[in-house]
């Protein structure tokens, strides 16, 4: 029992696949109609991936976008802290891929193709971008996770290759970072682009 992991996540490529479909998972189930509907009107469900739920202003635009950036990295980085974080991570990753969903589900049901562009211009390009800070978070998620996992077992110390909590912290920062900047990259696209809708 010296190498224990109960998700392979770090050195290979079946963890990406993993949270991969999980995001892909939770896509599916947002855009089924009856939770799409359902999350048009909870931005916990549709989290501001589309312009339509966004808000009316920039500010609000602004706002509600990085609010819900930083309480999904606030919810990563808290269940990084655990032994038993990973099955979070999984269901956050759902979770993210669900605002996707039902974000494009709601443009459809808006204006069916006739809004398609704005949908390929406004939601997928800010959303796979979100969608990589996540999977990323997770990753880093799952590492904490694993490494806190491996210490109660086996006593072992963390790897120097990640370092310790310090390179955790500074790690959700820079993901915070650039949250922030591609929050304020929404609503200038959303007004440039406003023509679309």
């Amino acid at each position: 029992m010296k190498h224990i992991k109960y998700i392979p996540v770090h050195g290979k490529s079946t963890g990406f696949l993993l949270m991969c479909a999980a995001a892909a998972a939770g896509v599916g189930i947002g855009s089924l109609p009856a939770v799409s509907s359902a999350g048009e009107a909870s931005p916990w469900l549709h989290q501001y991936f589309s312009p339509l739920l966004c808000g009316d202003t920039v500010a609000e635009v602004f706002t509600h976008t990085f609010l819900s950036s930083l309480l999904f990295l606030a919810a990563a980085f808290l269940s990084g802290t655990f032994v038993f974080g990973q099955p979070v991570g999984a269901a956050l990753l759902i979770y993210r891929g669900m605002g996707i969903g039902i974000s494009v589900s709601a443009m459809y049901a808006e204006g069916g193709f006739r809004y398609l562009p704005a949908a390929v211009v406004l939601i997928l390009p800010f959303a796979l971008a979100d969608l990589f800070i996540s999977l990323v978070a997770v990753r880093e998620l799952f590492r904490s996770s694993n490494d806190l996992f491996r210490f109660m077992v086996n006593g072992e110390k963390r790897s120097s290759e990640r370092g310790g909590f310090r390179i955790y912290c500074i790690r959700f920062a820079v993901l915070a970072a650039v949250s922030l900047l591609l929050s304020l990259a929404v609503p200038f696209a959303s007004y440039l682009f406003g023509g679309l809708l």
